[in-house]
């Protein structure tokens, strides 16, 4: 099933082609010296919010974890590996990170096993060099979050699925690999599912091109992820609580849809840098189209691979305009390496010189995004809870309180925070009791600010996260109170000091006599 166009043989080929098809370890051990180099610079990164929450998941035993796990919108595996990993190598943000980085590597040569079973060796290796280089991964590589083993595991499954659609006769491993693959990919994020049925989809409609029985096997799999799954549904269920601490999400755009894909290739950029990516786009659509003109008929191979990314963009996209938001680059990660194969294929059609200039210039970009990613403080994705909360620790007494919102924000500032003053939501919130966190209300706003402040002198107000409440906070605190500073660490993370009142019953207490 393999195509023709763009495949030579090793006689036909240049002599650095042959060299570099017979070496693939070689070139795929030379390929991951690029995000062990950017790992150096990630992993000592500020901690972000979600990183925050999943330590705090996974500060307890293994019963706490699947309880507090349930409450959110994802799936126990990574939060198991992630406890029994800390448990093993220590508590420390470093080591929490390198989990994550293990899975990127392991995944760089299952990207090449992908892409050799779909066209050939040299695609293969490409694809697993554009894996390796892109700003994404880079990013989510040294993220405490599931993200690398969800895309891992994704990997593998796809490339077990493409065995079984190119064998004659598939094995007993081929089917076991796709199937632990698919049972383990479920339990990494429930996206997982949308790879599954963008699989369904493209086996109903290409149904003759796979072996005999093919069918009933895939039936006998189904049941198996069923009967795996169920037990952990019914146990969201009847906790009853999952996604009550979830931040909300906006229904997403068109630039929404387009920024992902440029995402994909060049990471998180300042949004003027961002701009002139997504700029380019018409472009991207106009050469596609040039060079499909001349190529009608696909492999079931790329059809295979358009599903996996279509199909998972569009249930995703349109499920979010129609009825809840749930469209986040972040969870879409596992249709990454089908995207670069798709693009790579694309640029095979094209001349050859065309073709290579095209390859290396984007490889470059990548390369220079992952730089700018690591160089530039600004970058919307960098969360500077640790320089925020330094800020505070320094500067914050006993007699000052220090107030958070939006309240799941409060994961990070614990982590970092070792001061005097006590810190407390707004609203307020008990992150370790049963249920949601309560509603912002403005009406209730005055009488809670007064209950939370009534003893301390000054306030720090850490702003982050808006939930569509933020703005009306700091109107409140700057219409009541004076403004001793304000400062932005990153992004929308702003800290502001107001002061509350000049005496306080704890400052008169403590006056010597």
């Amino acid at each position: 099933m393999k195509s023709s166009i763009a495949i030579k043989t090793n006689a036909q080929a240049a002599p650095w082609r042959v060299a570099f098809e017979r070496s693939p370890g070689l070139v795929l051990a030379v390929i991951a010296i690029v995000p062990i180099l950017a790992a150096r610079y990630f992993i000592g990164e500020s901690l972000r919010l979600d990183e925050a929450q999943s330590l705090w998941q996974v500060s307890r035993d293994i019963r706490g974890v699947l309880v507090i796990v349930a409450g959110d919108v994802h799936v126990p595996l990574y939060h198991l590996l992630l406890h029994g990993w800390l448990s093993l190598f220590g508590n420390s943000l470093t080591a929490a990170r390198i989990l994550s980085l293990l899975f990127f590597l392991l995944s760089i040569p299952f990207v090449y096993l992908l892409g050799k079973r779909a066209y050939s060796s040299t695609t293969g290796l490409l694809a697993a060099a554009f894996f390796a280089f892109s700003p994404f991964m880079n990013w989510y590589a040294s993220e405490v979050r599931m993200y690398t083993l969800f895309a891992f595991l994704t990997i593998v499954n796809q490339y077990f699925f493409l065995r079984i659609l190119e064998e004659a006769r598939p094995r007993l491993g081929t089917w076991a690999g796709y199937a632990l693959s698919a049972v383990l990919g479920v339990f990494s994020h429930y996206f997982f599912f949308l790879n599954l049925l963008a699989q369904g989809a493209f086996f109903l409609l290409r149904r003759k091109a796979f072996p005999p029985r093919t069918a009933l096997r895939f039936s006998l799999v189904a049941s198996f992820i069923a009967i795996a799954f169920a037990p952990w549904a019914w146990y969201v269920r009847l906790r009853g609580v999952a996604g009550f601490q979830e931040p909300i999400l906006l229904p997403p755009s068109t630039v929404d849809l387009f920024n992902a894909f440029s995402q994909f290739l060049f990471g998180f950029q300042t949004d003027v840098i961002n701009t002139v990516f997504l700029s380019l786009w018409p472009l991207a659509v106009v050469l596609g189209i040039v060079a499909l003109r001349h190529y009608r008929r696909f492999l079931p191979q790329t059809e295979f691979l358009i599903a996996a990314v279509l199909i998972p963009f569009g249930v995703a996209f349109i499920g979010s305009r129609f009825i809840t938001p749930i469209f986040v680059s972040r969870y879409l990660v596992f249709t990454l390496p089908a995207f670069y194969l798709l693009l790579l294929r694309l640029l095979s059609l094209y001349p050859r010189r065309f073709q290579i200039f095209a390859q290396v210039s984007l490889a470059a970009l990548m390369l220079l995004a992952i730089g700018i990613q690591v160089t530039n403080a600004r970058i919307p994705v960098k969360e500077q809870y640790a320089s925020a909360v330094s800020y505070v620790t320094a500067h914050a007494t006993a007699q000052d309180i220090v107030l958070v919102s939006a309240p799941f924000t409060i994961y990070p500032v614990q982590y970092y925070y070792r001061g005097p003053a006590p810190v407390r939501t707004l609203p307020a919130w008990n992150q370790y009791e049963f249920g949601p966190i309560p509603a912002f209300s403005p009406d209730a706003l005055s009488a809670e600010v007064t209950g939370l402040t009534q003893d301390y002198q000054n306030v720090y107000l850490l702003l982050s996260y808006d939930q569509g409440y933020e703005e009306v906070i700091k109107r409140y605190f700057d219409s009541n109170y004076e403004r001793l500073s304000a400062q932005n660490f990153s992004g929308s993370l702003n800290l502001y000091v107001y002061r509350l009142r000049y005496n306080t019953n704890a400052s008169v207490i403590s006056t010597p006599l």
